[in-house]
């Protein structure tokens, strides 16, 4: 007898375990991008800017959207209707909760629109000498909005933000420059000298420009530019 309650069971289990098995994965991908203008703004990687939730799931928490460091997001969702909502103060840029309703059918797109505080145009990044030189013009978006600072940062792999870059020893002061007194009119100009550790030993290495608002704790950056690829 108990070696046939045992079979049951087990039998049991192993008819779970087959459900589990066939779980069928989403296979429907949302994906866009965060831009002003019509160009992807650029934010440290992996910041919960954007979440979605499902109408009539009231107790499902809502779903983080990854969010990569050039603007573009993709999730994987079964098909259905959501909505689309942009997490208020996460974002280097206005601070406006919005929500937008997406219907999930097979692959689809949606582009997220944001007004940043300030946008870094015209980026351009080079080598000479050993030294990483850049420049870029920097536009105010918001008016009342103050720059605390800009900044040429540097990393060892693709991802590069405030937070995991490389401090140069010793640090080259040309690499950041206040915002008082900042003359937006012009092109900013920023470099970083190579011949400091741990720049010299480091084999790979990539660029991109920061900027930091007065008040805000997250960094507005320009694409990644490779030095040492």
């Amino acid at each position: 007898m108990k070696q046939f309650i045992y079979s049951i069971i087990f039998l049991a289990i192993g008819l779970t375990s087959c459900e589990y098995d066939n779980y069928e994965p989403p296979k429907s991908e949302l994906s866009g991008r965060i831009l002003f203008e019509g160009k992807p703004v650029g934010i440290r990687q992996g910041i919960s800017v954007l979440q979605l939730t499902q109408p009539g799931f009231e107790t499902v928490t809502p779903i983080n959207v990854n969010v990569k460091q050039d603007g573009t997001f993709s999730s994987m969702l079964f098909d259905g209707d959501y909505k689309l909502v942009q997490v208020a103060g996460n974002g280097p840029w206005e601070n406006i909760s919005s929500t937008a309703d997406v219907s999930v059918n097979g692959a689809t797109t949606v582009d997220v629109q944001v007004r940043p505080y300030f946008s870094i145009n015209n980026v351009s990044v080079v080598v000479e000498n050993n030294v990483v030189k850049s420049s870029c013009l920097l536009v105010n978006n918001v008016a009342g909005r103050q720059l605390e600072r800009i900044t040429l940062i540097l990393g060892k792999t693709t991802i590069v933000d405030d937070p995991t870059k490389l401090v140069p020893n010793p640090a080259d002061p040309l690499s950041t420059k206040a915002g008082t007194g900042l003359n937006l009119s012009q092109p900013i100009l920023l470099s970083q000298n190579l011949a400091v550790a741990p720049l010299t030993t480091t084999p790979f290495l990539y660029a991109r420009i920061a900027v930091k608002v007065v008040g805000v704790p997250e960094l507005l950056y320009s694409n990644v530019f490779p030095i040492k690829p």
